[in-house]
């Protein structure tokens, strides 16, 4: 539960301290984004042995899948910042989020200890809006 706290926080202010420090709306936006992707990656570094059981247990090379998917994540977190493309990471970002969802379904349901996961289905309740509002306010930022 901590973690869609600190994601919001993140979200919200990175954007006004953007905003703040002079930045354009559309661009704090792209920060705000970048920030929580950021922060995200660093689970797949720091724990990846938690994340590996996010997947399910059929797919191949768990752990390499963690951290490539870390490495996406940071690769896109800085990309969103850069002009020249941050239009093509914000389809990446809104394409990362889409296919993410899945995996927060199978964590909640069978509860990994890793993100609030382990609260089980309801925590669904909390983590698919936050999904969602992570897919608009990067297709508002990036894309619309």
């Amino acid at each position: 539960m901590k973690n869609v706290v600190i994601i919001a926080c993140l979200l919200f202010g990175a954007f006004l301290v953007a905003v703040l420090c002079g930045a354009d709306q559309a661009f704090a936006g792209r920060v705000g984004i970048s920030a929580v992707f950021f922060f995200t990656a660093l689970g797949h570094f720091a724990k990846p042995e938690e994340m590996m059981h996010m997947l399910p247990a059929g797919v191949p090379q768990r752990r390499l899948v963690i951290l490539v998917s870390g490495i996406l994540e940071l690769v896109l977190a800085t990309a969103v910042l850069i002009s020249a493309c941050f239009r093509s990471a914000g389809l990446a970002i809104c394409a990362f989020l889409v296919l993410a969802t899945p995996l927060n379904i199978y964590s909640a349901i069978h509860r990994v200890q890793f993100g609030g996961h382990s609260s089980g289905p309801w925590y669904l309740a909390i983590r698919l809006p936050l999904q969602v509002l992570l897919f608009v306010w990067t297709y508002w930022f990036t894309l619309r």
